[in-house]
């Protein structure tokens, strides 16, 4: 951290122009102003569009159908039981930019054919709708007076029957699969085994350090919440009124400067937590292990394939030799890491006045504002994406069919639709600002799929009034595409991100 430098003048904000707000459009929306760290202001502009999921067609397509109510955007954090200790089911809309796309599940996760399951697979794809290839422009020829030769409009006309029956795939902007056991639980080895262990570790003076610890075999099972609670992670705590707290060594006992950030009473006696993932399983230190003396701890049921939790690495990563890995489908904790290392080095005051401003840091990186976990961000949406889930519903569900493997697989389209910003600056000329889709956030608990859409515009006074619109008709969607196509040669129109300076 550093300390501020700044003066008074430099701690007034910059002046924001006004912008009136107009929503001609039947869905939730806002306007807010933000400054970035380089005291540059913005207009943000947020809406929310959402949709029931429907049977599946022939297409083996689940329909979606808009809400006939306009789902309201989310001014709060909600987490799950409506308890903040508990992970983050949705996050706040007010964001004032995201970088990438985020895409939210919030679902669980089924066994194929529904019958119960140690372990089965879930999966994410998305990609974008598939084109047809660009048809090739008819020749001119080497003298336009004549027309082009035979053999010219020969080759054309092959080449045109390829163009039309060609089919270019769309592009793949997320694929990610979860391994998903039943319960498991971590138990310490028989007294026997571990007594033979302590002599094998006598024996080689230390060198020899085996595990006292085993991992049980999945029970079956025919769903499992993908909630970051049964993920690797978790927290060793043992509270001041615990009998365990006395057997806690004074070294790693809460410190009073840390004890004093806690309300009164309400510090424990010693507390760690993987930064990854607080409110998972897995995770312990030895202290707490000797403390609780627990010959048994349930042990995460989702994990990536290729980091599969272990009682192997649960010993090494309880001696600080190896990490855990999270692994889920919802969002990512503001203070969780990776998330948080985002924020970027916040200024130091020794007294902060009452009219202090604080800003945001000088390194601060606005993908902190993407909730999703890395591999599930994306580049901004636009409509039409394919979206396909992979044993994330029931096995019985209308809106789903079964591959060859018994797997339920549900697919859904995004509504081909813009919703765009209105406007006309001090010239006259008339701006047209898509807003992208940011956030995908599907609720297979609900049945439906939830849109937030975001446009962020440089606040430089050259638009005092824009009107939100929407449209869906394929000549609308055309013209909106022309309009913003860079060689289009129609009017200059401004983009989603206006003139923003790096990285807003």
């Amino acid at each position: 951290m550093s300390t501020s430098t700044r003066t008074p003048e430099t701690d007034m904000p910059p002046a924001i122009p006004s912008l009136i707000f107009d929503n001609r459009t039947a869905f939730d929306a806002l306007h807010f102003d933000t400054v970035d760290q380089n005291d540059v202001a913005f207009h943000v502009i947020v809406a929310r569009t959402a949709y029931t999921l429907g049977p599946a067609g022939a297409d083996g397509l689940a329909t979606m159908t808009a809400l006939e109510e306009p789902a309201q955007l989310n001014t709060a954090d909600r987490h799950y039981d409506d308890d903040t200790t508990h992970s983050v089911r949705e996050e706040s809309d007010l964001a004032p930019y995201k970088p990438l796309c985020d895409v939210i599940v919030i679902c669980d996760a089924h066994a194929p054919s529904g019958r119960a399951a140690r372990r089965f697979s879930v999966g994410l794809h998305v990609k974008r709708p598939d084109t047809r290839a660009t048809l090739p422009e008819r020749p001119l020829g080497l003298n336009p007076m004549q027309g082009p030769s035979p053999a010219m409009i020969e080759e054309w006309e092959t080449a045109l029957r390829v163009a039309r029956n060609t089919v270019v795939p769309g592009q793949v902007l997320l694929d990610k699969t979860l391994a998903v056991t039943g319960p498991r639980t971590l138990r310490k080895r028989f007294a026997p085994v571990r007594l033979a262990q302590w002599g094998i570790r006598l024996a080689t003076l230390g060198l020899a350090n085996p595990n006292p610890w085993r991992l049980t075999r999945p029970s079956p099972t025919l769903s499992v919440p993908l909630r970051y609670e049964l993920a690797q992670g978790g927290e060793c705590r043992i509270n001041t009124s615990s009998p365990d707290a006395k057997r806690v060594p004074l070294k790693f006992r809460l410190a009073h400067s840390q004890a004093a950030a806690y309300p009164p009473g309400g510090a424990p006696a010693a507390l760690d937590a993987c930064q990854w993932n607080p409110v998972g399983l897995g995770f312990a230190r030895p202290w707490f292990l000797r403390a609780t003396g627990n010959a048994g701890a349930p042990a995460p049921q989702v994990a990536y394939p290729a980091r599969p939790f272990s009682a192997a690495q649960f010993w090494s990563a309880a001696k600080g030799k190896a990490e855990l890995h999270p692994a889920g489908l919802g969002a990512v904790g503001r203070a969780w890491l990776p998330r948080r290392n985002w924020i970027g080095t916040f200024e130091v005051k020794a007294q902060w006045q009452a009219d202090d401003l604080p800003r945001l840091p000088k390194d601060f990186d606005f993908r902190y504002w993407n909730c999703a976990p890395a591999d599930q961000q994306c580049p901004h949406l636009k409509g039409e994406e394919i979206f396909t889930l992979l044993n994330l519903c029931a096995s019985d569900s209308l809106l789903a069919r079964k591959d060859t493997d018994g797997n339920t697989v549900l697919r859904f389209a995004l509504p081909a639709q813009s919703l765009f910003a209105l406007g006309a600056d001090t010239a006259g000329a008339v701006a047209v600002m898509p807003l992208a889709i940011d956030t995908v956030t599907i609720d297979l608990e609900a049945g439906q799929v939830h849109l937030t859409w975001r446009l962020c515009m440089l606040a430089d006074g050259e638009l005092s009034e824009v009107r939100l619109m929407h449209c869906d008709s394929a000549e609308q969607l055309r013209r909106i595409d022309e309009w913003n196509a860079p060689s289009s040669g129609a009017t200059p129109v401004a983009s989603p991100l206006h003139s923003a300076p790096t990285p807003l």
